[in-house]
Order: structure tokens, then sequence, then C-alpha cells
């Protein structure tokens, strides 16, 4: 994408990033004044900085370009705020827009934090603010790009990407906007590749881990997908669902009905004979292979089970640190496991066996679990922002609908932030994109009606004002009244 950009957009950036530093110094700087109906240069007035400061030529020519105007002390320019008034002959590019947020939370702390960036629309790829001094030495040297709140190890000083130098565009700012731009294009799949790496490194690590989150955050998916590629084939990969009745005889081991064939023993009656559960079958397979094949099992709504009725003496076997025959253990049945069975002397669980839960957090909240099983589990919250890669697969589809993924991301945001405004709800009480995959077949108004507005009605069964909150959550699902 970068051969797309022109001298004029290097130039609109280099413009852009300047306002930038100097539009937070500047707030920084006058933060606590009071403000209402001033214009920049009046509150200028009571700034003093000493002649070496190089915040000094920067405050005095934002305030001589800024002089008469009345600036807004916080804003998200995404959401339609005036701040982004300050930037809008340079924000617009060939892909998207760029957007300035700023925010100073108690109004006393600092602009200099992470709730004030740039960032392409609709995307957590931003451009973050280093500082270095303390209280009011405190100052900008660097910008870097981040991506879903972490860096990427792109990050240049003011002085290399030439800001207030007064000069054209130097070639490392320019490098700085083509990988700035150029990852926008593969924004969606880099997102999902920072995720899973992640996840498949603290399953190496741990052995076990959780995947947690809200509904329609594709938790299920995400585990198959990880899997795949840990286990490299289908065949290596189990998968059960827990439920209500769900016990140690389906998962471990227990006496199940067969009926006999031999005319001699019983005129092929019923009798009851040990079986192997799924999951120690399961063990089974992983222990014939070769060491270094790798076996993933998917318990899907895990807390959903009674977990300590279903593992049983497992809980030691599972540990991450007994794998293998270090964590061998007496099963329930142990004396009705035939000779030359691989599990005659115990059960263990195979160092090649890797386990991965997923749990949604409203059923039952996570605190509700066993401890011990707590304990032997790495967890992994599935936020609804860090799986629109979701979205991205789909984008054809949801392209021949006019529907453009900033804009869904923001519908998404708007509904998530009036549900945290609701007591008692929260996070776990999002709705992620899944939903809004729905949007391929129908309109926005339909996926409110028939799949969002009975979810959200069972968030506030028994509320009072009830009816209150469903309108605030249904105004933010259609943005109306909710500019900043």
């Amino acid at each position: 994408m970068a051969e797309l950009l022109k001298d004029q957009d290097y130039k609109n950036f280099k413009q852009l990033l300047e306002y930038f530093v100097s539009y937070l110094e500047f707030l920084e700087a006058t933060k606590g004044f009071s403000d209402k109906n001033k214009k920049v240069k009046e509150l200028a007035k009571d700034v003093h900085y000493n002649d070496e400061d190089p915040r000094k030529r920067r405050f005095e020519d934002f305030v001589n370009k800024h002089g008469e105007e009345q600036l807004p002390r916080s804003g998200q320019g995404y959401k339609g705020g005036s701040i982004q008034e300050g930037i809008k002959e340079w924000c617009d590019y060939n892909a998207n827009k760029i957007c300035l947020s700023a925010n100073n939370r108690n109004k006393v702390a600092t602009y200099f934090s992470k709730p004030s960036y740039l960032h392409w629309f609709g995307t957590t790829l931003n451009i973050d603010i280093e500082t270095s001094g303390k209280d009011k030495d405190k100052t900008i040297t660097k910008l870097k790009i981040t991506l879903n709140k972490k860096d990427i190890g792109e990050e240049k000083s003011l002085e290399e990407l030439g800001l207030f130098d007064g000069k054209d565009p130097n070639p490392i700012l320019k490098a700085f906007f083509d990988k700035y731009y150029s990852i926008l294009d593969k924004y969606y799949s880099t997102l999902k590749n920072m995720l899973e790496t992640e996840i498949k490194d603290l399953l190496k690590a741990n052995h076990n881990i959780i995947l947690t989150g809200a509904p329609g955050t594709g938790k299920t998916y995400l585990s198959k997908r990880i899997a795949k590629d840990i286990a490299g084939d289908e065949s290596r990969i189990g998968f059960v669902q827990f439920h209500p009745s769900y016990d140690y005889t389906d998962f471990v081991e227990g006496l199940r009905p067969v009926k006999t064939t031999d005319e001699e023993k019983n005129g092929g009656t019923i009798v009851f004979e040990r079986k192997d559960g799924v999951f120690k079958k399961f063990c089974k397979e992983a222990l014939s292979a070769a060491p270094d094949d790798k076996y993933v099992f998917i318990i899907d709504e895990i807390n959903r089970g009674e977990l300590s009725k279903v593992f049983g003496e497992l809980f030691f076997s599972i540990d991450p640190g007994y794998r293998g025959e270090d964590g061998r253990v007496k099963t329930q049945y142990q004396n009705l496991v035939e000779k030359g069975d691989e599990f005659a002397e115990g059960f263990y669980v195979p160092k090649n066996v890797y386990i991965i839960g997923t749990m949604n957090d409203i059923d039952r909240s996570v605190e509700s679990m066993d401890f011990a099983m707590r304990r032997r589990f790495a967890f992994k919250e599935i936020t609804p922002e860090s799986r629109v890669d979701m979205w991205y697969d789909k984008r054809d589809e949801l392209g021949k609908k006019a529907i453009q993924l900033g804009e869904l991301s923001l519908c998404m945001e708007r509904l998530n932030e009036a549900i945290d405004k609701v007591p008692g709800l929260g996070s776990a009480y999002h709705i992620g994109p899944s939903y809004f995959l729905k949007l391929k077949d129908c309109s926005k108004e339909e996926l409110w009606e028939y799949y969002l507005k009975g979810l959200v009605f069972e968030y506030l069964r028994g509320m009072p004002d009830a009816d209150k909150y469903l309108k605030d959550i249904k105004d933010a699902y259609d943005d109306k009244g909710n500019k900043k």
C-alpha cells in the first residue's frame, strides 16, 4: 500500500504529528487553568519556559497559529468530537483517516498517558507518545506505533522524524508513515496473529489454558484454530463440551452397560464393563504416538460441568508440573483395569497432551471455579476488540451490504460502553463481533430485534429501570445522542 502515498501525504502526516505533539504539550502546560471561554493566547500568558527548553519554540509556534481559537481540552475524534477539527486538513488518506483522542481523566493527572493518541479510524493501530522528565519538566521525546496496546518495535524520536525543523519530510519520517500505513492493510490479520501467538505461547508454557470472555468472541472457533496449528493434524485433536450432567464416567472411566453376543454368557443379556472415558482414550492415543507429536484436547464450556465431579483425582495428573509418569494416580476403577492396559499401574496425562478450555464468564463467574482447577490453568480473556479479525475474513460478504469494518467497530464499542454503564454489568456482558456477522443476511435493525435485544433483555431481567437501560443501550447501538 505504501506505493499509493504521494509527497503531499507525507507533508500532511508531518503537519499532523507536529500538531499532535504541540497540542498535547499545550494541554499539559495549561491544565488546571480556568479556561472557560478562553482563547489559546489568553491561556498561554501564564506559561513560561527556559530559553533552552525545546518546548518553548513549539509552544510559541502553536500559540501563534491557534491563538484566536478555543480548543477542546479532551475528546475522541473517531466519535465525531470537535477535537478532530484541529487535524481535519491532514487526517484523510487513501485507505482511511487518522483520528485524534486526548483525555485527562481526573483533570489533574497528565495528558501524557494512554488516553491521548492518534489512530486509524476503527482500529487499535495507534501512534502513542514516549516522554522523559518528571512533573513540569516532562516532555514528549518519541513517537511509537502500537497495535492493540502493544509495541511493534517502531519508535522514533522527534529529532529523527525531523519534526519542527521547517523542512520537507525526511526519509525516516516517510519510512515511519509507510510502516504505519502498510500495517493498516493487514491490520486484522496482524491482530489475529498476535492473539494466536500469545495463546500458543501460553499453552506451550503451561500445558493448560482457559479462554474466557464475553458472548460472541469466537472462543471455540479460536481454540480449534490453535489446536490445529499446534497438533498439525486433526486426528490429534480431541473435543468435548461439558454440561451439568457430564461426569467422571464420561470423562475418565466408568461402568457402562454392554450387551453380550455370546449365547453361553448369559444369553446375550446386558452386563456392565469398565470403559475408558473420552479423555482417557485420547491420552492412550497420545501415549502411543511419537513424543514430539503434540495432542490437544479442547473442553468447550468447561465451567458448565461440576469440575470436581468430572476430574476427580485428575486434578493432580493435569498439573503441568506432574505431567507424565510423575503424575500417575490410581483411578476410582483401577482394580478393574485389565492387565496389559497402558494405564494398568495407574493413569497419568502424557507430556505431549495440551488442554484448552473455553468458558463464558456470565454462565458462571470465574471465581466460582475450584481453586485447585484455577491454579492448574493459565487464563486468557478474549475481548471483543481482539476478535474483530473475523469481520476481515468475511469482508467481501459484508462489503456487498455496504458495511464498513470501521463502522462496525464503532457500533460494537458504543454498544459495550452502554452496557458498562448499567450497574452490575461489565466486560463479561459485552457483545462480541460474531453477532455482527449476521449482518451478511439481515439489516442492522433486524440484528437488534431478533438477536441482540433478547440477549440484552436477559442481562437486565429483574433490574429496576430495566426499560430505561434497554432504551439507552438501543440508542447507543443506533448512535443517538452519543457525540462527544
